[in-house]
């Protein structure tokens, strides 16, 4: 048998050679699968797609797999094709989800070449994926085939780099095998009813109109093998085959600015019906808006007979993936008049994300359950509800903020806002005995700790803090998800800090909103932001493992930030007025420097550190690469308080609720308070002695007029002084990754962590 790998030079990038175009077949015409489910070699996009539900006795599991290649000319011309088959095992009882994902060299110089040419994607999101994928690496969701993938045309005989075959029997059944590291099966399918034409039509992809063509088999029966922990179960059930062919989806050359996206519920109605209910749009990359199209949806009766009629979906029930900041519905309602039906799908649990390269990020592809009416009867159903969401970004510092709301979730689970014995026996270290704490107070503690937290909450900014702390766990390996409550436990923690702060810096405003001193007085504002201090003590109590070695080295992590942040804070205090006149007399710039430098460590670099080795901590990583981590996410706490410096000068601002947007920090606020910054004692070496002397008696005693003011700001613009501060901030930036870059593995979380060291050494103004 002559089983190969095409060579695919010459054929058309369009596919206008296919005989699948042009609406092929009718609307009502079942698709030839003798001729169709081989591949097609002029198509540039193609998979083999299988959702199943199989029970091993009295144990339920979903199994989702599909086989993918791909071809498309690359920017230089060359054809570039591409090979991947993923799947992911669920298992109903124990809430667990394995997945794997199998690619070939292909894959990563597809997704790596897609970065380098995207004019859309934040360009530093685009230099991390290029430098993250250089020399052949592999993300550690996915694992390189270990031979190339071949396919037989004319033909259904896939074998994927010896890692995952489908191919058609004597029988006329689907033959599927996988195994991998962790997990495998071994199915036959067998149609139990024909195949309908699915999707037909043209549709905006990631590069520009396509044409693709689905037809599906509804409903198969299943019986095989399941490998997990290296032992196979027998398992039988029913599943659902879906293949497309078409054009290709990704073109380095021609990237538009909007991509697909979708949501699809396919259903097997326990009536003998089976549904596919799809809603796609357009995700603009630039401004992260989406224009969605109406429902459709596709139905096979117990007959055969295939139905298409407009669908309304409405999803409900968010759930923030960590480790990828996609945010996705858990429930849907469906409803199609035309077969009067209207059914509500559940997912079985969440965590239900598939990850790898192949989507840069992840999708959703989660085993869910239906229940609801057809035909004014009850009917319940099992399937699956997917979500393609758009995993290009566009604006780094806008991706970050996904995190905010997963962290106010969490703030309200620790700070409610309604006082309650449990949150306040907390707050008082009683826990374990509630009776230290009458209830008659519980008002009044609420009322005094947690109420002027919330105030300053409210105006929550970018919470990258809290996502370091996640990204960190994730960087090495771990599922951050069990540690959600930390994010809110240092936002919490911050936050109480920040409070302190205004108060010894008189300061007015904090994320848009009057400080919590001005608003609860501040004696109550200075108590509130100190006992916010220990509400990451409480969560560590639940969220550690009981591991003595483990608690001690995280608890030692935790006083080093706080000793060090009260630290910083006595330097800031202390002013750094007289350096700057010892530098302004003697035009020497480096002691002020490493000054304002030491307080801007202790304040912000070492908390960020802090964080940064806690979550390598949590995910097992090794000494060397806790340190490398530390060090790195240093560099960028100092990087990104030399950058607030910077920003200072020009004002800070956030989006209002209203779409307009509101001050969070005057412009050249600390200017006007005679504040020495970085911009400031840069200015030292770069202008005359005269002017610079002249500029800094304008403003060292704070309250100079605003007009001032902003020549002061100007200036320093000008001199290059903002210049300095900037290049600072990316070369200790730069200096810190690469070490952390050879010891940590390639990961979503590492490649952002990286864009997150770029955006905090060069914040633009929003």
């Amino acid at each position: 048998m002559d089983v190969r790998q095409p060579d695919l030079a010459g054929t058309p990038a369009d596919g206008t050679d296919a005989p699948w175009r042009d609406d092929w077949p009718p609307r009502g015409v079942d698709p030839d699968r003798d001729a169709h489910d081989p591949p097609h070699p002029a198509s540039g996009a193609e998979w083999w797609w299988f959702t199943t539900r199989l029970w091993d006795g009295g144990r339920e599991h979903g199994l989702v797999f599909q086989f993918l290649r791909h071809s498309t000319p690359t920017a230089s011309g060359d054809r570039l094709a591409s090979h991947a088959v993923i799947w992911s095992l669920g298992d109903r009882d124990s809430g667990s989800h394995q997945g794997e994902s199998w690619v070939d060299q292909g894959v990563l110089d597809l997704v790596r070449e897609m970065a380098a040419f995207d004019d859309v994607m934040d360009p530093r999101v685009g230099r991390a994926v290029v430098d993250s994928l250089a020399g052949g690496r592999c993300p550690t969701t996915d694992r390189l085939f270990p031979r190339p993938a071949r396919w037989t045309p004319g033909m259904l005989d896939l074998d994927f780099g010896g890692v995952a075959r489908l191919h058609r029997d004597e029988r006329g059944d689907l033959i599927a095998e996988a195994e991998g590291e962790h997990t495998g099966f071994r199915l036959r399918l067998s149609a139990l009813k024909q195949a309908i034409p699915q999707w037909n039509r043209t549709r905006a992809g990631r590069t520009r109109a396509g044409a693709m063509y689905t037809y599906c088999v509804p409903r198969l029966a299943a019986q095989g093998t399941l490998l997990q922990d290296g032992r196979r179960t027998p398992v039988s059930g029913e599943g659902w085959y879906e293949h497309a062919f078409g054009d290709s989806w990704y073109d380095p050359k021609g990237q538009g600015a909007a991509d697909l996206v979708w949501m699809w519920a396919g259903l097997s109605l326990d009536n003998g019906w089976e549904l596919a209910a799809f809603r796609e749009g357009e995700h603009h990359t630039a401004h992260a808006t989406t224009d969605w199209k109406p429902g459709t949806a596709v139905l096979c009766s117990p007959q055969g007979e295939r139905i298409e009629a407009p669908a309304t979906l409405r999803h409900s029930r968010p759930w923030i993936s960590l480790a990828t900041l996609n945010t996705y519905p858990m429930a849907c309602e469906i409803e199609v008049p035309h077969v009067d039906l209207r059914v509500e799908v559940r997912t079985w649990f969440p965590q239900q994300e598939h990850r790898s390269v192949i989507f840069h990020s992840g999708m959703l592809e989660a085993q869910a359950d239906a229940q609801g009416t057809m035909g004014g009867r009850p009917v319940r159903g099992r399937g699956l509800w997917e979500i393609f969401p758009s995993n290009r970004i566009g604006d780094f510092e806008r991706y970050i903020t996904r995190v905010r709301d997963a962290t106010l979730h969490e703030i309200d689970r620790l700070y409610p806002e309604q006082a309650d014995p449990a949150t306040v026996s907390g707050l008082a270290a009683a826990g374990d005995a509630p009776g230290r704490v009458d209830g008659v107070v519980d008002r009044e503690l609420h009322a005094a700790l947690v109420a002027p937290v919330r105030h300053a909450v409210r105006g929550l900014g970018k919470s990258w803090r809290s996502y370091v702390i996640t990204a960190a766990i994730e960087m090495f390996g771990a599922d951050s998800d069990p540690y959600r409550p930390l994010m809110g436990a240092v936002e919490i923690f911050h936050s109480g800090n920040l409070i302190i702060d205004d108060v010894e810096d008189r300061s007015a405003l904090r994320r848009g909103r009057p400080a919590a001193h001005l608003v609860f007085g501040e004696d109550t504002a200075v108590n509130s932001g100190t006992a916010a201090y220990f509400v990451l003590d409480r969560v560590l109590r639940d969220v550690l493992p009981d591991d003595d070695r483990l608690r001690r080295r995280v608890y030692e992590r935790y006083l080093e930030v706080l000793r060090a942040g009260h630290a910083g804070q006595a330097i800031d205090l202390a002013g750094h007025r007289a350096a700057m006149d010892a530098a302004v007399e003697t035009g020497e710039a480096e002691k002020v420097l490493r000054r304002i430098r030491a307080a801007h460590r202790l304040k912000s670099a070492v908390p960020v550190r802090g964080l940064a080795e806690i979550g390598a901590l949590i995910a097992g990583a090794t000494d060397a690469q806790v340190r490398a981590a530390g060090d790195y996410f240093e560099a960028v706490g100092l990087a990104y308080q030399i950058s607030d410096d910077v920003m200072d000068l020009r004002g800070l601002t956030a989006p209002a609720p209203d779409g307009e947007h509101t001050a969070t920090k005057h412009r050249a606020e600390d200017l006007s308070a005679g504040k020495v910054t970085m911009p400031l004692a840069h200015a030292v070496a770069l202008l005359p002695a005269g002017r610079m002397r002249d500029l800094w008696h304008a403003v060292r005693d704070g309250g100079a007029d605003p007009a001032t003011v902003a020549g002061a700001a100007a200036a320093l613009e000008e001199c290059g002084a903002v210049t300095a501060c900037t290049q600072e901030a990316q070369v200790m930036v730069e200096q810190a990754w690469k070490p952390l870059q050879d010891l940590a593995p390639c990961t979503w979380a590492s490649m952002m962590m990286r864009a997150l060291g770029a955006y905090a050494a060069r914040r633009e103004r929003e």
